[in-house]
Parts: C-alpha cells; sequence; structure tokens
C-alpha cells in the first residue's frame, strides 16, 4: 500500500496500489518516494499501522485517514 504525505493538503492519505487516485509514477521532484520534498512524499507501507507510524514521523500536524475511493 502507499501513503501519500501532502502537506499543502495537511494529510497522510492510505491508498492501494491500484487506487486511480495515485499518479503513475508517483515520485516526483516535489513529492518523491520515501522522502518527503516541498510538497509532501510518497511511502510504501505493508500495514494500515505501519502507515500511521510513518505518517507521525514524518509529518506529525498532518490528519490520517484512508482513501475514500480505494
Amino acid at each position: 500500500v502507499l501513503l501519500n504525505i501532502d502537506k499543502p493538503l495537511r494529510r497522510a492519505t492510505l491508498h492501494n496500489e491500484f487506487c486511480s487516485c495515485v499518479p503513475k509514477p508517483h515520485g516526483t521532484k516535489l513529492k518523491p518516494v520515501g522522502r518527503l520534498g516541498e510538497d509532501g512524499g510518497w511511502f510504501h507501507v505493508t500495514s494500515e499501522a505501519e502507515a500511521v507510524i510513518v505518517g507521525r514521523r514524518e509529518f506529525p500536524l498532518g490528519e490520517f485517514r484512508r482513501c475514500p475511493r480505494c
């Protein structure tokens, strides 16, 4: 599963890899994979519990949620 940390929206959203909301490719200069960039980042996680931990560690002020479309 993928965790999208979005700094401008102040949220961390958990997606399945095949969600239509996940761009292809999902890493960009402003939102890299595996670390935070200027606008956020994408993180590969194995469970929702791990996603919550990564979200709190990387962006503690963000709101955690599951994607409503997945």
